[in-house]
């Protein structure tokens, strides 16, 4: 967006060099010296472990449009002070949604978040057009991400699609208030980050906070079927529920037909969709999705339209046809409890020779061995043929069930040999950890090697 120093004085302690008439896009704001680029807006953020004044020097050398800092500076640069480079991020970014007159929608949940603004983001571009919609920039989801994705703004967006995500309590209220939706969604209730909440309900308690500046008018949209949907509902806002109940007739029905192919039910009518997202767990997904955009103006009938050349985003369970018709799911983005038990009961659904390739789970605390057990101990009752595990917790986990036919790596290297001697005409592969294994780098050489 299109601003004038003038626009962001209020934001700032004091400037120097810099004329109140001065313009700048928000968009060019960056927070990373080593990507800076001449006539850019440089913002020294300070973290616990960085501080972006450290790098002023060198953002000096690309010639910035100016800079942002927290402290006084020894230069005849154009620079502003403000109090925090943090907090004049988040109000630069609410400044900016004030500006603009669109429908807000915001996105929370232990899984699916991203899935779920894809579909939303991607029916949006492909009815209107891509200047229409601002969105969250791939997962920047936090307290930097969130204002980051907004200064992308143009200034003529006609609505806005942002997930956010937390994993310690009390974040999810101060994101929603940057953002101040009109429609909230949670997707469901996980276990993801268990072990900085304690419990699933104490979870449930913080994702509702999504709900919390919601005006009597404004929409939550909910699964009626999740298990902590009381605790949800009890928050502010109108509620509107997706349903695989078919009488559920207040709520947005939705029903399993086939692989890549869901029933919508909405009031007396009724559509079928063809998609081209990988895995069951994607339908709820993608019905919640449709629930927004009836919310948002989209006629019920038009949902047929525009899905597809809809494509699952990197990491997030992601299909590649590789030679020998081998199938390989790329989930390599995230990994918690819930999610991985759903891709288990999605492999062991395969008639392919089925290799399942996994990595340790973040976040779980005091609850990681137990978890890591069950995982485990659910493997051992399904028909996959051949389990790959990296990391001490699934180490650990099947040291304790005593399983020969589970087998642990510590490097990239032995795993992926294991993979492909294991791999035969008609084989299915499915990789998924958590962030921190980086388990994108298997996917990239089995991918490699299998072209």
């Amino acid at each position: 967006m299109k601003l004038s120093i003038r626009d962001i004085k209020h934001l700032l302690i004091k400037t120097n060099n810099l004329d109140d008439d001065l313009m700048f896009d928000s968009s060019n704001i960056n927070i990373d010296s080593r990507t800076l680029k001449k006539n850019e807006i440089f913002l020294a953020l300070e973290g616990h472990r960085f501080d972006g004044n450290n790098f002023i020097a060198d953002v000096l050398k690309q010639k910035p449009l100016f800079f942002i800092t927290n402290r006084e500076q020894e230069s005849n640069a154009g620079y502003a002070i403000v109090k925090s480079g943090k907090n004049f991020l988040i109000e630069l970014s609410k400044l900016i949604l004030k500006k603009l007159s669109l429908t807000k929608v915001a996105i929370t949940g232990s899984n699916g978040k991203t899935t779920t603004k894809d579909i939303i983001v991607h029916f949006l571009k492909n009815k209107f057009n891509d200047k229409a919609v601002l969105s969250t920039k791939g997962n920047y989801n936090n307290e930097i991400g969130l204002p980051l994705s907004i200064l992308q703004s143009q200034g003529v967006e006609k609505f806005a699609v942002f997930e956010i995500g937390t994993n310690h309590p009390g974040e999810i209220i101060h994101l929603a208030d940057i953002i101040r939706p009109n429609i909230s969604i949670i997707t469901n209730i996980g276990d993801a980050h268990i072990g900085n909440f304690g419990s699933k309900e104490k979870i449930a308690e913080e994702k509702k906070q999504i709900f919390h500046f919601l005006k009597t008018n404004e929409l939550k949209i909910i699964n009626k079927h999740d298990e902590y949907f009381q605790i949800l509902n009890n928050s502010p806002g109108k509620i509107f529920c997706i349903s695989n109940n078919n009488d559920d007739l207040d709520a947005l029905r939705f029903k399993y037909i086939e692989p890549n192919e869901i029933e919508l039910a909405y009031k007396s009518e009724s559509i079928r969709i063809k998609f081209h997202l990988t895995g069951q767990h994607n339908l709820q997904n993608f019905a919640i999705a449709c629930a927004a955009l009836i919310n948002m103006g989209i006629d019920f009938i038009e949902l047929e339209k525009y899905f597809d050349h809809l494509e699952s985003t990197n990491g997030r369970f992601k299909k590649y046809i590789l030679k020998e018709n081998v199938e390989l799911i790329d989930d390599s983005y995230n990994s918690n409890p819930s999610s991985l038990l759903s891709a288990i009961d999605y492999i062991n659904q395969s008639k392919k020779t089925k290799i399942l390739i996994i990595g340790d789970m973040g976040e779980l605390g005091e609850l990681s061995g137990m978890y890591h057990r069950q995982i485990i101990e659910k493997i051992l009752k399904t028909n996959i043929d051949v389990v790959l595990t990296m990391g001490s917790a699934f180490k650990a986990a099947s040291n304790k069930n005593d399983s020969n036919t589970i087998l642990n790596f510590s490097t990239y290297d032995d795993l992926i040999d294991k993979a492909l001697s294991a791999i035969k005409t008609d084989t299915i592969i499915l990789v998924k950890a958590s962030r921190f294994m980086a388990f994108e780098n298997i996917v990239s050489q089995l991918k490699r090697r299998l072209q």
